[in-house]
């Protein structure tokens, strides 16, 4: 009998081909990989969710060819990177996987040689149950040999030995010795299939907290889009000229050091307009910004009649509650979907209070809808209004755009210092860049000075530790 090894007698090559190719292009090959692992990604969360109150069978039967395919497919590829040698190409055009397969193994090669860089090989298992396996194993003679055991008519015995074990004999003529050693094999065999049931359950659920992390924290919020680039040697902003001429991004690049648009929900919206249009009336900003998400506004209108947490809000997934579906909360996957969940809605309060508060301390009223952030924007100075239409204002990028820090400073003295607190911690928690010619002391000091008495040349260091915690 021929022994089934876990691992191969030799090392393979696992292969990972550039992201990018030589002229500076998307790698195919690269492109493919991602292709297949993720195909493969989605099978396990289909196998690890089966069964939960929901039969995926038809759709795990569908994806599961389709998913082969591909992992296929980036085999072929990695074959290629490798450049193994390959017998000449059969037909014209370039050659489908099993081809190139079989082309390897005409060129005297072994596909099996080299795999793509996919993480979808079997967990590691304890090695004490491969070695458990391998102990109870006997040779055998020939694996179809005919039992040496004799019928009830003194015939000779027609079936086929027990393989595995070194026996002479069918599993209904076995000897006490040989039948021990069947359920030990068995035993054995048995443990090592466990181990690897479990060291799959354990790599999906690894898998499923994985995907939450990447598509669940926070699925609905829009990311900023990226800056500008900065060109070297050419500064935002010029001390006796303002705005450099023609460089409308050098103010999109200084609306991002502010650290405004991490703290104001959708600004992503908002930057992605005034990145397509810097100058326009609000009714063209609102256009723009509606038409980059057609599925979610129809018009203008609607974008500015809509709330600021549109979309951002945690998502309220249908889930019973804890101890209503024992089944379902016994699962590792469930347990830490709740926690992701809790945690995110938590986070969102955090952010939407934040947020609230520094509105609070800037002395403007409580900012809801879109068309009152921008009014937000605009009171601040972060946009300005041009009356240069009878109509609409004409929206432009300052200048000199106010950081958080100067709004707070410059307003605060008109606020409560507990909310002017708040704001401060909300700022700190967020790592808002801090602005050069106001530090956060200046902020502390107005919370801090006594009623009626002037901040200014108040120090920190000569008074006592004060919390400014909400």
């Amino acid at each position: 009998m021929t022994r089934s090894r876990q691992a191969r007698p030799y090392p393979t090559r696992t292969i990972t081909p550039p992201r990018r190719t030589r002229d500076g292009g998307i790698s195919p090959a690269w492109l493919l990989m991602q292709a297949a692992q993720l195909s493969w990604e989605i099978r396990n969360i289909l196998l690890l969710i089966n069964g939960m109150r929901l039969n995926l069978s038809e759709e795990l039967h569908i994806h599961s060819e389709s998913s082969d395919m591909l992992i296929n497919a980036a085999h072929a590829t990695a074959i290629m990177e490798a450049r193994l040698p390959l017998a000449p190409a059969w037909g014209n055009g370039r050659p489908r996987s099993r081809s190139i397969f079989a082309q390897a193994r005409e060129a005297g090669t072994d596909p099996a040689d080299v795999r793509p860089d996919l993480a979808m090989v079997h967990p590691p298992i304890d090695p004490q149950f491969i070695h458990d396996v391998d102990a109870a194993l006997r040779d055998d003679p020939d694996p179809n040999a005919q039992c040496a055991g004799t019928t009830l008519k003194k015939e000779r015995c027609a079936k086929t030995i027990v393989t595995g074990i070194g026996s002479a004999h069918c599993s209904a003529h076995l000897t006490p010795a040989e039948r021990q050693r069947r359920d030990t094999l068995r035993a054995a065999q048995d443990r090592q299939m466990q181990a690897i049931h479990d060291a799959l359950e354990d790599q999906r659920t690894a898998l499923a907290v994985n995907w939450i992390d990447r598509y669940g924290r926070r699925p609905h919020r829009l990311e900023l889009p990226s800056p500008p680039s900065r060109p070297r040697q050419v500064f935002p902003f010029d001390d006796d000229a303002g705005l450099t001429l023609g460089e409308d991004d050098q103010a999109m690049l200084a609306l991002y050091d502010t650290g405004w648009p991490a703290l104001c929900p959708r600004s992503a919206e908002i930057i992605g307009a005034l990145l397509d249009c810097p100058r326009g009336t609000t009714a063209d900003l609102a256009e723009i910004a509606a038409i980059q998400t057609p599925e979610r506004w129809s018009s203008g209108e609607q974008w500015l009649e809509s709330s600021v947490w549109d979309g951002i809000r945690p998502p309220e997934l249908p889930l019973p509650a804890a101890g209503e579906a024992p089944e379902l909360d016994e699962h590792p996957s469930i347990q830490v979907l709740r926690r992701h969940l809790h945690d995110d809605h938590h986070a969102w309060e955090r952010w939407n209070t934040g947020f609230a508060t520094l509105v609070e301390a800037c002395d403007d009223p409580p900012v809801d809808t879109m068309a009152e952030l921008l009014a937000f924007w605009q009171d601040i100075g972060i946009l300005a209004s041009h009356d240069s239409t009878a109509d609409e204002p004409l929206w432009a990028l300052q200048p000199s755009l106010p950081s958080p820090w100067r709004v707070m400073y410059a307003r605060g003295r008109h606020v409560q210092p507990h909310v002017l607190a708040g704001a401060l911690d909300h700022l700190l928690a967020n790592d808002v860049p801090l602005d050069p010619d106001l530090p956060p002391r200046e902020v502390f000091n107005l919370i801090i000075a006594p009623k009626g008495e002037s901040a200014h040349g108040t120090d920190l260091a000569t008074r006592d530790t004060v919390s400014v915690s909400s």
